[in-house]
């Protein structure tokens, strides 16, 4: 069983960011396995996570953060456990001082954009002032200034990582890809396209399963 869990997931979805584990759910159980989503908040045990989601929130969202894990379990966290942390999830983080870059107060861009993490390009739409990049790989962890749904509409950046979270469940990757994930892939490999074209100049690069 692979246990995704998500930081007050009603709070923290102003862009629509918890459909980044519902993406990543469907895309993990079209691979044969089998997938729970956890809700993670004051109460709840953040252990033995598989991946972890910290969306998008208000000021007020993120102050409730405080109640949930402490700096160092956070950072505990970032160094054994995959997660991804949007927009202000990824602020958050930068002002514990758990990333690499740190928050440099200036304009705000209000824009499409596409983000870099080694070879994967991802694209979003990008709205802060904070400074901080569209990508970055801090610990297990993707971090990023592009809102939402990031991994519904970058396939490239979604099978990273369900690889990220069935390895942290000590299973095993398909060697030959199920029908319905090849067929997942091909419709979700066909709507992120169109996507790019609508949003962005750059070149899309599809999903091609080993």
């Amino acid at each position: 069983m692979i246990k995704l869990g998500s930081f007050f997931p009603e709070a923290l979805n102003l862009n629509g960011d918890q459909g980044n584990l519902l993406a990543l759910k469907r895309y993990l159980e079209a691979a044969g396995f089998q997938v729970v989503v956890e809700s993670i908040g004051a109460a709840n045990s953040y252990d033995e996570l598989h991946f972890a989601l910290l969306g998008h929130g208000s000021m007020a969202a993120k102050r409730s953060l405080n109640t949930a894990m402490s700096a160092v379990a956070f950072d505990q966290l970032l160094s054994k456990t995959p997660g991804l942390a949007i927009g202000s999830g990824f602020e958050y983080l930068a002002g514990l001082g758990l990333t690499k870059s740190t928050i440099e107060v200036g304009e705000r861009d209000s824009v499409f954009a596409v983000g870099e993490l080694g070879s994967i390009a991802a694209l979003g739409y990008r709205n802060t002032d904070s400074g901080l990049p569209n990508l970055e790989l801090n610990g297990n962890w993707i971090c990023s200034m592009l809102h939402g749904p990031l991994l519904a509409k970058n396939p490239v950046l979604l099978h990273r990582a369900a690889k990220a979270a069935v390895a942290a469940a000590g299973l095993v990757w398909p060697a030959v890809a199920p029908e319905p994930l090849t067929d997942w892939v091909a419709q979700l490999n066909r709507v992120s396209a169109q996507i790019w074209a609508l949003e962005t100049e750059a070149e899309f690069k599809p999903l091609v399963l080993g």
